[in-house]
């Protein structure tokens, strides 16, 4: 299967990929979606990037470059989802790769994400991806 990678920046390339994103952020508007995009933009440069097969983009991921006491310099992969459609064919895991190419290029020591503790299947992928469970993060609402 040839995809390619290319990163979305405009608010129409936005709203074309938004019903991907909608699937694992189903709580989102569009309204709210490109108001979050825009404060990450602007505070972490955070990037979303699609997968396409043909003309049609079959999964996006949502990364950015962050820093801290534990991890140093480490990309960090705020959302990946992949369409219904292509989840058996390896999308996702070419998403991984382009990831993990990136933190490489721009000098990460490692790269990190969080999943929902009933993602059993994301778990599964992940790990099968060389990813190790590493710790459980806790949350508040206020």
């Amino acid at each position: 299967m040839n995809m390619t990678i290319k990163e979305i920046i405009d608010k129409n390339e936005l709203e074309t990929v938004f019903p991907i994103i909608k699937e694992l952020r189903t709580h989102l508007s569009f309204s709210d979606f490109i108001f979050l995009y825009e404060q990450a933009k602007q505070s972490d440069d955070y990037k979303v990037v699609g997968i396409y097969q043909q003309a049609s983009c079959v999964g996006v991921m949502g990364y950015r470059v962050l820093f801290d006491l534990v991890h140093g310099k480490h990309l960090y992969v705020d959302d990946l989802v992949t369409t219904q459609s292509v989840r058996p064919r390896g999308v996702g895991k070419k998403l991984l790769q382009f990831a993990e190419e990136e933190a490489k290029k721009l000098g990460c020591k490692g790269l990190r994400l969080c999943t929902g503790t009933e993602n059993e299947a994301g778990k599964r992928f992940y790990e099968r991806e060389g990813w190790k469970f590493r710790s459980v993060a806790y949350k508040k609402q206020l």
